[in-house]
């Protein structure tokens, strides 16, 4: 029973680390009043479907979409000071202040 148990924590260790990865944004400024956030991982997977956020100093909520198949989403800019947060769930977020 002990060299189940420890062959499976092994296994288990070795899992997550092969499948750990790291959220990487990509934030450009389309010169037009809007931006494109770009989200990949650092496997190269694609970060669709991937909650955006964009917050105020005060983190209050200015803007809340996801990303598209591709891993992309087109947002208007906030005429006050932001934040962009892409959020993959725990362990998984990346943020930036927002081009103004």
């Amino acid at each position: 029973m002990k060299i189940l148990f420890s062959t499976t924590m092994v296994l288990l260790l070795f899992t997550s680390i092969a499948f750990a990865h790291t959220l990487y944004m990509t934030v450009t400024d389309n010169e037009d009043g809007s931006i494109l956030v770009e989200g990949m991982y650092s496997t190269g997977a694609i970060a669709s479907n991937t909650e955006v956020r964009l917050e105020d100093a005060k983190g209050k909520i200015l803007f809340k979409g996801k990303t598209d198949e591709d891993g992309e989403l087109e947002i208007a800019k906030p005429k006050v000071e932001y934040s962009i947060i892409l959020d993959a769930g725990p362990g998984h977020v990346a943020s930036e202040e927002g081009p103004r």
